[in-house]
């Protein structure tokens, strides 16, 4: 019996009204077949009756138990019923046309009553042959049904036929009175179909000639619109290939170019297709040469196919370009030869990112030496002062208070600009002795920026409006100036009634400012100064000049970090931004989706107060939740129409395929797992793995909603979007079952708002 699948192709074709015939030759293959039929009928809410021996009734019941999960629920409703011949047909020697006609239309009309779409039902009249009369019974009972009760009730039929065991007259009979033929698990359209008012007034050699002829009037007009189809889907291809971001090409293994698409023609320098066909071998200047072009053959030749193959080149423009190739052998059914299909992928931008990601690195290893040797400074410094065990300990204690600073550089995520600046500015009170005031600041497009002060008054110091160039260092990164040169400073840039107010609110109190500007790439960032009072008999000494220096490397390493980590993560929102835009040239509705999807997750995050670092998972995990689809059969995701059950099940692998993708990225792996259950439901009954309630991660539940809520709102060629109501509708419906009922609720509360 495993040698036949449970499954009949185009099976979703039989509506209520058709009468269908199997053709069989084995018992395996039509106990499957019944199978099928019944489990669709069941499953579209058709009361379904199965007529047969008890024998074969123990054959089919095995075979339902394991396709439906339900089956059981099913016979104990009583929409799935199994009669035996006898309690159906009666005794086949005496088997009625007219009487069986009758029970089936006394059986629909209550199936009708008791809720179902109608009454599908199968069953074989094998019995029947074998007695006088029984052939005409058989062909007058199959054009009855035709006659008095398809036509008229919501009525399937599938009829069963051993091809081997009933006559050929019969079988001939069989074969014109059905709308569609099951043979070899396929159900098809019957092009041998006549009227059965032939066979009513015993006319089937006429009407045989005007159905056939109408047959092929009808599959000539079908035959057409097949091939108007094929051309129309020919050029979504077309337009698919030659449009897509990436270069597609077909070479010989001697290099001879087969087919190319216009990416691939644009990468090698060429504005046309066809101008490259003649100059494809010259197009590329190899700089490695032929060295890996024979490893790439070889690497091919043995392994079918070959991934990540990057090489630089320079094209036909004399262009220097990086290019990554993914390729494998097919065979040329032409000669005995193999073809190399391959996908190219221009990543000379990816390659500048990782040259100046590199060169970050360096430089924040330079700033680290330069750091770790003004460490090592400092330690001199404590040599030096050894020979006072008090001067000692105070500046260990300094240094220990710098060391804490250090570890504030590691926890970039968590800590935000101001809050670093103002860390600084209480540590260098502490640090620097002599220091009684200080302020830190950033420089605006004009003016100065305060973050924080101590000893004066924050708010003032924001309402005074002082240009950048009062604050910059001219002679050194650290200057040490007097009140009066610092009043000849700031004079010159301010509005006299600003300057007065700073001097008799600020300015008056200083006796000396030690402060330091920092630049970055040719850009002033940061500034912090520290003041000595106009009462205070200190100065700043050259130790507390070093520990300031060592302050302005500690600044220096913050800013140089969060440009390389903002750098890492603008180039992975790059990649991620073309791999979406990809998928949307990919699948024909997902165009916005996913930007969509991210949107609303993140919102519906915010509305459950989540943290900023999960709210930031949510986002990119919305991003990228359909990037599996990118690895489903293009046919089959963008069929219109219904699809068939396997079509269905290869779609639902898409959260798998995305989540063994993102594993494979280290920037990605975190979120890989909030793909995978992205389709899980509430209720367990969601895919892949059956998940149920808070076994389903947190981001998952959110993308579920947000995901089925855009899907909603959006339309499709099957279908017209939902209204905004109906869509609330079914969230406040599903609550509970397909989704979390507090993130439907944080939903809900959303788009009150």
């Amino acid at each position: 019996m495993n040698n036949f699948p449970v499954n009949i192709i185009n099976l979703d074709k039989i509506k209520l009204g058709d009468h269908t015939v199997l053709f069989y030759t084995k018992e395996a293959e039509m106990i499957n077949s019944t199978a099928a039929f019944i489990k669709s009928s069941l499953i579209k809410a058709e009361k379904c009756l199965y007529i047969d021996s008890q024998e074969i009734h123990q054959k089919v019941k095995k075979v339902l138990k394991k396709e439906l999960n339900n089956y059981q629920q099913y016979v104990e409703a009583q929409q799935l019923l199994f009669l035996t011949k006898e309690d159906s047909y009666g005794n086949p020697a005496q088997f009625n046309s007219d009487k069986m006609i009758k029970l089936i239309i006394q059986e629909v009309k209550k199936a009708k009553k008791e809720g179902y779409q109608g009454l599908s039902i199968t069953g074989e009249l094998k019995g029947v042959i074998d007695f006088a009369g029984g052939k005409e019974e058989i062909i007058s009972y199959e054009w009855k049904l035709h006659d008095r009760v398809f036509k008229k009730y919501p009525v399937s039929a599938l009829c069963r036929y051993n091809i081997n065991k009933f006559d050929q007259e019969v079988i001939k009979a069989a074969l014109e009175l059905h709308d569609y033929i099951v043979w070899e698990g396929r159900l098809n359209d019957n092009p041998y179909y006549i009227d059965p008012e032939g066979y009513r007034r015993n006319k089937v050699e006429e009407y045989e000639i005007k159905s056939w002829l109408n047959n092929i009037s009808k599959y000539q007009k079908r035959n057409m619109l097949y091939k108007k189809t094929i051309n129309e889907t020919n050029k979504k291809y077309n337009r698919l290939y030659h449009n897509a971001p990436i270069g597609i090409v077909k070479t010989t293994a001697g290099g001879e170019i087969i087919q190319l698409n216009q990416k691939m023609a644009e990468i090698a320098g060429f504005n046309q297709i066809k101008a490259v066909y003649n100059n494809y071998a010259s197009a590329f200047d190899f700089y490695d040469d032929f060295k890996r072009r024979e490893e790439f053959l070889t690497q091919i030749k043995n392994d079918f196919m070959i991934r990540n193959f990057e090489f630089k080149c320079k094209n036909k423009n004399k262009k220097n370009l990086w290019l990554m190739m993914n390729s494998q052998i097919i065979e040329n059914e032409e000669t005995d030869d193999f073809i190399i299909e391959s996908f190219v992928f221009d990543i000379t931008e990816k390659k500048k990112y990782e040259l100046q990601l590199q060169e970050n690195k360096e430089e924040l290893s330079a700033s680290n030496q330069q750091l770790q040797a003004y460490n090592e400074e400092i330690m001199a410094m404590n040599e030096e002062l050894e020979s006072s065990f008090t001067e000692l300990e105070d500046l260990n204690k300094r240094f220990e208070q710098m060391v804490s600073l250090l570890d504030e550089i590691d926890n970039l995520n968590e800590i935000s600009e101001e809050e670093f600046l103002s860390e600084i500015l209480q540590k260098a009170i502490e640090i620097i002795p002599e220091a009684d005031y200080g302020s830190i600041y950033t420089f605006g497009d004009q003016y100065i920026n305060f973050v924080d002060c101590i000893g004066y008054n924050l708010t003032k110091l924001k309402q005074r409006e002082i240009k950048n160039e009062a604050f910059y260092n001219y002679n050194s990164i650290i200057e040490i100036v007097d009140s009066s040169e610092l009043k000849s400073r700031n004079i010159k840039y301010m509005e006299k009634n600003d300057f007065y107010k700073l001097e008799a609110n600020s300015l008056n109190k200083i006796k000396e400012i030690m402060y330091l500007d920092l630049e970055i790439n040719g850009l002033k960032k940061a500034g912090i100064s520290l003041d000595i009072a106009q009462t205070s008999n200190e100065n700043f000494s050259s130790n507390s000049k070093r520990l300031f220096k060592a302050f302005y490397n500690i600044i220096s390493s913050f800013y140089k970090l969060k440009e390389y980590n903002l750098l890492q993560k603008d180039f992975t929102k790059e990649i991620i931004s073309s791999a979406i835009k990809m998928l949307e040239m990919y699948d024909l509705y997902t165009r916005g989706h996913s930007e969509n999807v991210a949107n609303l997750a993140v919102e519906i995050a915010k509305e459950m107060n989540l943290k900023d670092s999960k709210i930031d998972s949510v986002y990119w995990a919305g991003m990228v939740h359909d990037i599996g689809k990118m690895l489903i059969p293009l046919e089959i995701l963008n069929k219109e129409g219904k699809l068939t059950d396997y079509e269905y099940d290869v779609i639902k692998e898409h959260p798998v395929l995305g989540s063994n993708v993102l594993k494979s990225s280290h920037s990605l792996k975190k979120i890989a797992k909030y793909v995978l259950y992205h389709h899980e439901r509430w209720d367990g009954n969601g895919y892949p793995t059956g998940l149920s309630k808070n076994e389903i991660p947190l981001v998952s539940q959110i993308l579920c909603v947000a995901d089925a809520w855009d899907a909603m709102r959006s339309k499709r060629t099957y279908r017209d979007s939902l209204s905004y109501q109906k869509a609330i509708k079914e969230i406040k419906i599903n609550k509970g079952t397909q989704f979390s009922p507090k993130v439907a609720e944080a939903l809900l509360n959303f788009l009150k708002k």
